[in-house]
């Protein structure tokens, strides 16, 4: 659904371009171009010492062209709806934080308990095994 004026500007733009690439298509005249290069990487539509003509017609008939036209079409309302929904999130989204974590402000961070915290381990720490320790009757063996 278009909500400004801008989206629809934007939607008219591309209906226009779309229209005029078709009518581009149909009224043009097949243009040679040639394959060049050593490896015939490199096109152009002058002819070059080492290349060859390539054919540019498209070889799928009107019913596949339109198929495509129409799958083009369909995509392309698809994606608009898919930005238009990112854009709504996005706009809800605002002033929250990152990961749905809630923001702390400075006083709820001062009225914090004071006193001795327990550090707690780091990593490293917390993956290792207890020390070992030599049972006291093995020790009294001795």
């Amino acid at each position: 659904m278009m909500t400004t004026l801008a989206d629809f500007a934007r939607w008219l733009v591309a209906a226009a371009t779309c229209g005029l690439a078709a009518m581009a298509a149909v009224a043009a005249p097949p243009q040679t171009v040639y394959r060049c290069g050593p490896d015939g990487r490199q096109y152009s539509q002058t002819p070059c010492a080492d290349g060859r003509a390539v054919t540019t017609e498209d070889s799928r008939s009107a019913e596949q062209q339109r198929a495509a036209r129409d799958v083009a079409a369909r995509d392309s309302k698809h994606a608009e709806k898919l930005a238009a929904e990112r854009r709504q999130r996005e706009e809800s989204s605002k002033g929250q934080a990152a990961g749905g974590f809630k923001a702390t402000d400075s006083s709820t961070v001062a009225s914090a308990p004071k006193g001795k915290a327990k550090a707690q381990p780091t990593v490293a720490e917390s993956n290792m095994s207890p020390p070992m320790r030599v049972p006291a009757s093995a020790a009294k063996a001795k």
